[in-house]
């Protein structure tokens, strides 16, 4: 049997040629491409699945027969899924936030087991943890898309462990130990390492063997006597006992206080107070048991224990004597020796020497040696009268040292005096006298032109008035009246 074609037509023999796909009838039997004509859809992006409208085509490149590629441009995402909220961003979704999208958005993740989308921290996988020491517990995040709450174990009373039993944050953070009182208190950590020798059943020494635990305390041994320092010294319970200080008030901060102000005792006296109650005078540094009063000058000077068995004492000066040349101040005034000056003669004879004066005399020796001048301080003053002279007239002098002045009785050492009424110290000259003490009313000088008026007189300035005022025999000189009408 031979197969040519189509010819004749119909072929007697169509299983000859077997029908393809290619628009021809191959198989002679007057249908073209029959039983291979697929429906085809468009697939770009090469994943096998097909998108868009489909074609009734021959199977060829880039077409298939399925169209459920839901993105035909990424061959990596081809169909619908179901995608979960993910605000949190840790890579679990809840499930019940979701939306079915062609490709994951953004935001959204395909696990749908978180429990806590407003926390990163909280999610499937992640342990929570809780508590401190002993209390601290964990737990998972999420279990079956719950979240779960973390609750610490409950705190114990804390022991020397090295375990923080009251989950404070502190391990072994117990009090310290103290035990014994004053002096004798000691205080250690509550826990430490204690070693002991632990013995050895082989025969062999003993070893140490250390331990973390409670410690104990062993309190010291007591001082011999108390003493007065703020310290129970003999570790009975009591401070300072029978060795404190009475101290009183010192006001005026001399050192000694007042013994009807005792303010309290102790070991140390305080700012204004004294250990000494013997004060007299409390308001008065200057007044003390070791204060002397004084009074008095010279002679007179006395002193006297300011206090005396808490009395204060008062001081009365020595009485005054009479004033001798002894280099003490005898009448107690002040100065001394002031004995007055001893004087004699009278006149231009009086003469003045002091009293109390060192005289100076020589004084053999008895070992043969020149004698030597010996002074001493005493009343020694001598006074000696000056020599007279003859008497000078009108000076108020008593030269001759007869008790008179002016009083001599030679008229030729007399002088002229003038008379002088209107006292301006010149004398007419035509009433005159000789005497040798000076006359009342009457003067040295003369010249005076009219003595009954003292402005006139020698010297006197002239004035425009027709009276001889200078006395120089001119009246109202040249000049005189002519300056006092321009006036």
């Amino acid at each position: 049997m031979a197969c040519n074609g189509c010819e004749p037509f119909p072929d007697p023999f169509p299983e000859c040629t077997p029908e393809v796909c290619d628009g021809v009838d191959n198989d002679c039997d007057g249908l073209t491409d029959e039983g291979l004509i697929l429906t085809l859809y468009r697939d770009a992006d090469g994943d096998g699945k097909g998108a868009g409208v489909g074609k009734a085509a021959c199977a060829q490149s880039g077409w298939v027969s399925n169209n459920s590629d839901c993105d035909d441009n990424n061959a990596s995402i081809w169909q619908w899924r179901r995608y979960y909220r993910d605000a949190d961003g840790d890579g679990f979704g809840l499930p019940s936030t979701w939306r079915d999208s062609c490709g994951q958005p953004s935001g959204y993740v395909t696990d749908a087991t978180d429990c806590n989308d407003a926390s990163s921290a909280v999610k499937p996988g992640v342990v929570k943890s809780c508590g401190i020491g002993a209390c601290a517990a964990s737990v998972q995040a999420c279990i079956n898309g719950v979240e779960q709450v973390c609750t610490p174990r409950l705190p114990t009373e804390e022991v020397c462990d090295q375990i923080d039993n009251n989950c404070n944050g502190q391990v072994d953070d117990l009090p310290p130990v103290s035990c014994g009182v004053g002096f004798c208190r000691r205080t250690v950590p509550a826990c430490a390492t204690l070693c002991e020798l632990e013995e050895r059943h082989d025969g062999k020494p003993p070893v140490e063997v250390c331990t973390w635990r409670s410690n104990y305390c062993v309190a010291g041994s007591p001082k011999p006597a108390e003493s007065c320092n703020g310290v129970d010294d003999n570790c009975n319970g009591m401070t300072d006992e029978g060795v404190q200080l009475t101290f009183y008030r010192d006001e005026d901060g001399d050192g000694f206080g007042a013994a009807s102000a005792p303010i309290g005792s102790g070991c140390s006296v305080p700012s204004g107070a004294s250990l000494n109650s013997q004060d007299c005078n409390d308001k008065n540094a200057a007044v003390h048991p070791s204060a002397q009063k004084t009074c008095g000058v010279g002679a007179c000077a006395n002193s006297v224990p300011a206090c005396r068995n808490g009395v204060e004492q008062s001081c009365t000066p020595l009485p005054p004597e009479g004033e001798r040349c002894d280099s003490i101040d005898n009448d107690c005034n002040g100065q001394v020796d002031d004995v007055p000056p001893r004087t004699c003669g009278v006149g231009a004879c009086a003469r003045s020497v002091p009293t109390c004066t060192t005289e100076c005399w020589m004084e053999p020796s008895r070992d043969g040696k020149p004698p030597r001048e010996v002074c001493e301080w005493g009343d020694y003053g001598t006074c000696i009268p000056g020599p007279p002279v003859p008497e000078v007239c009108a000076n108020g002098i008593d030269e001759d040292c007869n008790g008179l002045a002016d009083d001599s009785t030679q008229p030729n050492a007399w002088l002229d005096f003038y008379a002088d009424q209107d006292q301006d110290g010149y004398g007419a000259t035509w009433m005159s006298t000789r005497a040798c003490r000076q006359p009342n009313y009457m003067t040295r000088l003369g010249g005076d032109c009219d003595d009954t008026r003292s402005t006139v007189r020698p010297g006197a300035a002239e004035v425009c008035d027709g009276i001889d005022n200078n006395c120089n025999a001119n009246i109202d000189e040249a000049g005189i009246c002519e300056q006092s009408r321009c006036q």
